[in-house]
């Protein structure tokens, strides 16, 4: 008669005790993601049609963690709840997340990184001038007025700051607007020789109901940043839980990337140090 030893007779008879299966792992993250549906103007949506559902659902059923997605259109909603304290993680562009960290009392990590439908991982700000601006270069900026992002759009405003005075710009005034919306619409009225917006803004933002790409010249770039990262506060989550999170999404990444993410789906946090974080230590 053939004897089949299962597993776990084996582990019996050696002395040795199998393994655990791991328990099941709960998070409950805010979102806010320019590509997804549920956090993205209507009027983008042929663009933003990432649905994380799919993902949720495979994580679920296959690595027992349950993602409980908060989603929120408006980023200042985002920033409130986020200065809850409440979430254990947060999806969006990092810079939104990490510069309240005080406010929280949290300790964000990011632990993967977002591609967007074209498996780009970066953003940046781009400084713009009317198609038929007399200003060609961004050193002719110097003395004229220039808006910027608010302080909590790094690519529109430390950014921006930071490569005008690296080219020794100075600009004759700064202003600053929340929304690209808002910098396109100075822009096109007249009211500014040059602004600072989101590289997607006239792809993927409400921009793209009132202006086209073809309407502005690009006059520089600034640095290269994330655009978005799931983050965990890790005040909240343990390091194994973490390093579990983050293997399951780079296992449903690539090849096994679902559909609906539009994308590669995540990959390997890139090495990204803000020098304004110093000073919240």
């Amino acid at each position: 008669m053939r004897v089949v030893l299962t597993i776990a007779s084996i582990a019996l008879l050696c002395g040795c005790t199998a393994p655990e299966p791991a328990g099941r792992l709960t998070l409950k993250v805010a979102v806010n993601d320019i590509y997804c549906t549920d956090t993205a103007c209507s009027c983008v949506h042929d663009v933003a049609a990432r649905r994380y559902r799919q993902t949720l659902e495979e994580l679920a059923d296959g690595y027992a963690i349950d993602l409980r997605f908060d989603y929120f259109i408006e980023p200042y909603d985002l920033e409130d709840a986020i200065r809850t304290g409440t979430y254990d993680g947060v999806l969006c562009k990092p810079w939104l997340a990490l510069r309240l960290q005080p406010e929280a009392g949290a300790d964000f990590r990011r632990i993967v990184d977002v591609l967007d439908p074209d498996d780009n991982r970066w953003l940046s700000g781009i400084v713009i001038v009317t198609a038929n601006s007399p200003i060609t270069s961004l050193r002719e900026l110097n003395g004229k007025h220039i808006y910027l992002g608010e302080p909590d759009a790094y690519e529109k405003h430390q950014a921006a700051k930071r490569l005008l005075t690296k080219e020794g710009v100075l600009p004759g005034k700064i202003d600053t607007h929340a929304s690209c919306i808002e910098n396109i619409g100075v822009l096109l009225d007249g009211k500014a020789d040059a602004a600072v917006v989101s590289d997607y803004a006239l792809s993927a933002d409400c921009a793209v109901d009132f202006a086209n790409a073809d309407d502005f010249r690009i006059l520089a770039r600034t640095e290269n940043i994330p655009l978005t990262s799931l983050m965990l506060d890790m005040n909240r989550i343990d390091e194994a839980d973490a390093e579990r999170l983050k293997k399951a999404l780079l296992d449903l990444s690539g090849k096994n990337a679902p559909e609906s993410l539009l994308s590669a789906g995540f990959v390997e946090p890139a090495q990204w140090n803000p020098p304004e974080l110093e000073e919240q230590l």
